[in-house]
């Protein structure tokens, strides 16, 4: 069977080795001229493991595992390897409740070594953040900002073996060597312009070059995922649309030059408004938006048009929230990155699935939470269309993906593209 995947970042290199490990002819195409240089090299390659669904935990532990163990997931490949650093992952929370509680049990259920602590456990952990409540979030303008609530952050969990991928693009450069030395074919700088179909089979048309016929098309394309649909003639019931992102850089004040250590884990802080992570081994720090009510969301219409230069405005909400976390910062100079979120815009969960057109899957929508479970949406994809074009029918009986890192499994209809509503924050926290 030959498969042709439309997309060649993370999620589209992933499910390239594993569908090629079920035994398909696979081709990848990429309208850039190397794997992992659209939004996944802005990827923030944080490893993490809290969601509001239990599915989406699961999934996230069964990719921290795979991360950890990067090399036999691969295979021998001549590449340098992605790393997996392992400094630990701090969620601040306004309340632990009642649904924070339930996050933990499962998480604890799932085999995550977890840590639920409260705010003066994380002062006394963390001594160089400040417990203040922010919540709720405001923006720098709001009269109040820079005004103490005197109120504490109801606690936090601790995921001590959690952390971040260092090199994003390296990771996706990996699974595509991995994928090549297999038999993958790669198709760079060949942009989609239609998707044709006629009887069983599908006819690729490029911006230049031949035509590409296939069985089976994947929809990887990330924030040009609805253009594809498009192409295709698949209207799906949820919308996904691309988003448009800032992540700021900062110096870290709290890099040890002596030592070259850095005490500071990846903090997603929802009850401030924020999230950051280490860079340059530790000598600056990352920072972007947990997207608090305050703040309006800036849908793109054409992800091939829009302002990808920095902008004050986030610059300050981002930077001046983590500064309130962390006092010892400074602004600085502006750094960063600007770069496109592939939205589902419905819950901000993936949508990997069949479509009503046969032949024609898609796993896109991922919300820029979907780096960490990468391989294991590749595997999916690949179980996914190995079973539905062998005739089974998943939307009337949905599939169960074994995870055998965690020894689980999880009923798919979460990231079914038929599901209904789910909890979730509707945020890139999930």
């Amino acid at each position: 069977m030959r498969v042709a995947i439309i997309g060649g970042g993370v999620i589209g290199c992933a499910i390239a080795l594993e569908a090629w490990r079920r035994g398909f002819e696979v081709t990848v195409i990429d309208r850039l001229g190397a794997v992992g240089h659209g939004t996944t090299s802005a990827s923030c390659g944080i490893v993490r493991r809290v969601y509001s669904q239990p599915g989406m935990i699961a999934m996230a532990h069964e990719g921290a595992k795979i991360w950890a163990d990067w090399a036999d997931y691969l295979g021998p490949i001549d590449d340098d390897l992605a790393v997996f650093e392992q400094i630990g992952v701090l969620f601040l929370l306004p309340e632990l409740d009642e649904a924070a509680e339930e996050t933990a049990a499962e998480m604890r259920r799932v085999g995550i070594d977890l840590e639920v602590l409260s705010a003066d456990g994380i002062a006394s952990r963390f001594p160089f953040l400040e417990i203040d409540s922010h919540h709720p979030v405001t923006s720098p303008e709001h009269p109040r900002f820079f005004e103490p609530t005197e109120r504490k952050i109801g606690g936090g969990f601790f995921e001590k073996d959690g952390g971040y991928v260092v090199y994003p693009g390296l990771a996706t450069q990996n699974l595509r060597s991995a994928a090549e030395r297999d038999g993958v074919s790669f198709l760079l700088k060949r942009e989609v312009v239609a998707i044709e179909k006629e009887a069983e089979q599908f006819r690729l048309r490029f911006e230049r070059g031949e035509p590409l016929e296939c069985d089976v098309v994947v929809n990887a394309g990330g924030p040009h995922s609805s253009i594809i649909n498009r192409m295709a003639g698949v209207d799906l019931p949820l919308e996904t649309r691309a988003l448009r992102r800032e992540v700021h850089q900062l110096h870290n004040p709290l890099f040890d030059e002596e030592s070259q250590q850095n005490p500071l884990p990846v903090i997603g802080d929802v009850d401030g408004g924020v999230y950051t992570r280490p860079e340059s081994r530790g000598r600056t720090l990352i920072v972007g938006t947990t997207d608090p009510e305050c703040d309006a969301f800036e849908w793109v219409d054409d992800p091939d048009d829009y302002h990808e230069s920095l902008t004050e405005p986030y610059r300050q909400r981002q930077c001046l929230r983590l500064m309130k976390r962390i006092p010892s910062l400074e602004l600085g100079p502006t750094r960063g990155v600007v770069s496109l979120y592939d939205v589902t815009v419905q819950d901000w969960y993936p949508i990997a699935d069949k479509t009503d057109l046969p032949g024609y899957y898609v796993c896109i929508g991922t919300s820029g939470s979907s780096f960490k479970t990468a391989p294991v949406l590749g595997r999916l994809m690949a179980e996914i269309i190995e079973i539905c074009e062998g005739g089974a029918d998943i939307d009337a009986e949905p599939y169960r993906l074994i995870l055998p890192r965690i020894g689980r499994s999880i009923d798919t209809r979460f990231i079914s593209r038929l599901r209904g509503d789910l909890a979730s924050t509707g945020t890139v926290i999930g």
